[in-house]
């Protein structure tokens, strides 16, 4: 690789964590000039030495990470232990590990709302490093990874609502919930000098269960009663945000981002960089009544996977771009927009375990695509 710019003064030892990053397991970028120079942000030469040996995911003792580096445990503490004060690796009492630099790290570090310089140059780099499409090799398997969770009125007046569809019954089924400090995607655009066209970094992912608990006590949230989830998630829909969620049952710890087209890394990978396949199908579609439209374009206006343009003057749908938010029900004035159910409906996994183990086959085959073209390009 040829290293040109600021990032010709990048150390060895720099450099070959920028190569670790880019493991299909951390589901990595390509090489290049732009990564190395954001771990050269992130970790100093003495911190990338040390952050070589750390495993993936999983933390592990710090014996068990000097005896890798064949180094002391009480010499690399504190370099590990700065990291995870910086959230720049996950740090518990079983140890440390990397995380994947997205999704991972970048919102496990953005999250408290932190907005230093220093953060803000992290915030242009992972945006810039995002832009150049890199995911789009790891969207070539379906996997019902994420699901959408649609606007409630839309769907409430079909027969075949159930429960997993409501955003009310993920509210009931938990007693710990909290709003994150900022919304990551939204607070790194604004970082690069973009303004969200819906929402601002303000509004925060909703967390459930012990990943309200959690984020709390790391000081990346607040919590919030029922009540006030209830009035937040009222102003979500309001702006035209769409929730996404992992594809698991309301009972379980969840985490909801409240997304745009414009800022949010997995929108934008839906629309443009092939991320759909990670989408579950959604249970409702929606349906125009043709006779009753007026070509308006409100709800062009709304939709965030651009299912609805209008051309000359005429409204045209695509089903296939549809994810079933609801939103264009909702901006409709001639109740033209009608939810009808989705054949290709799934219901959610039971549980995380459940989930993960539905998901491994085709998140194991596209890892390997990738692996395979890097190994014969």
């Amino acid at each position: 690789m040829n290293i040109h710019g600021n990032t010709k003064k990048a150390h060895p030892a720099q450099i070959e964590l920028a190569e670790i990053f880019t493991s299909v397991r951390l589901f990595g970028p390509p090489m290049s000039d732009t990564l190395v120079e954001l771990v050269c942000h992130l970790f100093t030469p003495e911190e990338s030495a040390v952050a070589r040996h750390l495993p993936f995911y999983l933390p592990k003792s710090v014996e068990r990470i000097a005896r890798r580096a064949h180094r002391q445990p009480d010499d690399i503490l504190p370099v590990l232990k700065s990291l995870a004060d910086r959230k720049i690796i996950i740090g518990t009492e079983r140890g440390f590990s990397l995380l994947p630099l997205i999704p991972g790290m970048f919102e496990y570090l953005l999250m408290d709302g932190s907005d230093s310089p220093w953060h803000k140059r992290y915030g242009r780099l992972i945006t810039s490093l995002f832009s150049t499409g890199y995911t789009r090799a790891y969207s070539t398997t379906a996997s019902p990874v994420i699901r959408n969770i649609p606007v409630q009125t839309a769907i409430e007046h079909t027969s075949r609502v159930v429960d997993s569809d409501l955003i009310s019954e993920m509210i009931a089924a938990h007693e710990k919930l909290a709003v994150l400090n900022v919304c990551q995607c939204r607070q790194s655009h604004l970082f690069s000098g973009q303004k969200c066209s819906r929402s601002g970094p303000e509004d925060g992912c909703l967390v459930f269960g012990s990943f309200a608990e959690s984020t709390v006590e790391r000081g990346s949230g607040r919590l919030v009663d029922k009540e006030e989830m209830k009035d937040i998630v009222l102003e979500r829909w309001s702006k035209n945000l769409v929730f996404m969620s992992a594809n698991v049952t309301p009972s379980s710890p969840n985490a909801i981002c409240t997304c745009c087209d414009c800022c949010c890394h997995y929108m934008i990978a839906v629309n443009t960089f092939g991320g759909r396949v990670s989408l579950a199908p959604p249970h409702f579609l929606a349906h125009i009544v043709e006779s009753l439209c007026n070509n308006c374009g409100k709800c062009v206006r709304v939709c965030n996977t651009h299912a609805h343009t209008v051309s000359d003057k005429i409204h045209l749908y695509d089903a296939e771009k549809c994810i079933g938010c609801g939103l264009c029900v909702q901006a409709c004035p001639q109740n033209a927009i009608t939810m009808g159910v989705n054949p290709d409906y799934k219901a959610p996994s039971r549980n995380w375990i459940h989930h993960g183990i539905r998901i491994l086959p085709s998140s194991l085959l596209s890892t390997l695509r990738v692996h395979f073209k890097r190994d014969h390009s």
